[in-house]
């Protein structure tokens, strides 16, 4: 199977994926009356949303294109790339259990920082920049979700 039929095969299962997700977060429990920003299935619902309109200009990109055969080379060709899925699949498993017991700013906190350090190549790596990031990030998610949404978040070490 050439990339651009994958591309396009890969596509279309998303957008179905999107299409039962939205239908799924409909069912979520609502509040009475209030915002309906606040409910639980609203930012699922805004995910599926985006994941819709991603996995659209996925299969319009790939139509789009040429088909020059399948010269694209595979993640698991490489030994760097294999360690960067790897690392991130760890990561993001990980992220949920040390939210546990950090909370979720220093968890987030590490997250982001090792994401955005393993995913720079070595001539951008930028510590103070990456540092700026990753407190701006940290700091934005919170206050959305903790202080604006009212959203509960696992208490830890720091915040």
């Amino acid at each position: 199977m050439t990339k651009k039929n994958m591309d396009v095969l890969v596509g279309i299962i998303f957008f179905a994926l999107a299409g039962f997700l939205y239908i799924v977060a409909g069912q979520m429990p609502t509040r009475d009356g209030g915002i309906a920003a606040l409910n639980t299935g609203f930012y699922p619902r805004m995910l599926s949303i985006l994941l819709g309109i991603l996995s659209i200009s996925m299969v319009i990109g790939a139509v789009r294109t040429q088909d020059d055969g399948d010269k694209s080379q595979k993640w698991w060709a490489t030994k760097s790339a294999f360690i960067m899925f790897l690392v991130t699949f760890v990561l993001l498993v990980a992220y949920p259990f040390v939210m546990e017991y950090l909370g979720f700013a220093t968890a987030s906190f590490i997250f982001i920082a090792c994401m955005t350090w393993m995913l720079s190549s070595n001539e951008n790596r930028n510590p103070l920049f990456m540092f700026g990031i990753t407190i701006v990030l940290t700091t934005v998610v919170y206050i959305i979700f903790k202080m604006v949404l009212a959203i509960p978040f696992p208490r830890g070490l720091l915040i």
